[in-house]
């Protein structure tokens, strides 16, 4: 099971006065709003707790399509995410502006290729997501990107190779400027 969540530092709807005053409460867990009331940097710590959750979520998700996205039932200590449906372990990657986190089922050893960039102005964020995962596993398969395209069912992507499943697990993610994706690679593409 695999999942990816972006966040933009620098959006609007996640700077610190735009959040309702309850948010922390409402998402995160007491031992995570500790963590939050000791961080030298509160903001950048807060929506790398989200994106693990989000990452997270989206992984149970392709387990159980009923799985519904509650952030305090998705309890984030260090490297691992903890739900009802089970625990995942989450990569962090963190520039200046951006986090981006890749999430997988703790009892799944597979490996996985991500990418998160800044989008152009006028570039749609769907579009963008989906185009870097095509290129990203264009390289990985060995073919032309115009041979892979998405579709999503039950609002999971999927990564199809001339209209047919390529086995690879597929994850989009974007958020203000960015756009992330994560891979989930077969034992044959390691």
């Amino acid at each position: 099971m695999l999942g990816d969540d972006v966040v933009d530092l620098a959006d609007p709807e996640a700077a610190e006065g735009a959040l309702h005053p309850r948010f922390d409460a409402r998402a995160f867990a007491p031992c995570e709003r500790a963590a939050l009331a000791r961080a030298s940097d509160r903001h950048a710590l807060r929506w790398e707790l989200w994106a693990a959750k989000e990452a997270a979520y989206k992984a149970a998700r392709r387990r159980d399509a009923g799985v519904r996205f509650h952030p305090r039932e998705f309890a984030v200590e260090g490297e691992v995410v903890t739900h009802a449906s089970g625990r995942y372990r989450v990569l962090l990657t963190r520039s200046a502006n951006a986090v981006h986190a890749v999430a997988m089922s703790e009892d799944e050893d597979a490996g996985f290729v991500s990418g998160c960039e800044r989008l152009a102005p006028d570039e749609s964020r769907g579009a963008a997501a989906r185009g870097l995962a095509i290129r990203a596993a264009a390289k990985l398969l060995g073919c032309a990107p115009g041979e892979l395209s998405v579709a999503t069912s039950a609002r999971v992507p999927h990564l199809l190779r001339s209209g047919a499943p390529t086995g690879l697990a597929l994850s989009l993610s974007h958020h203000g400027g960015f756009a992330g994706f994560a891979l989930a690679k077969g034992e044959e593409l390691l």
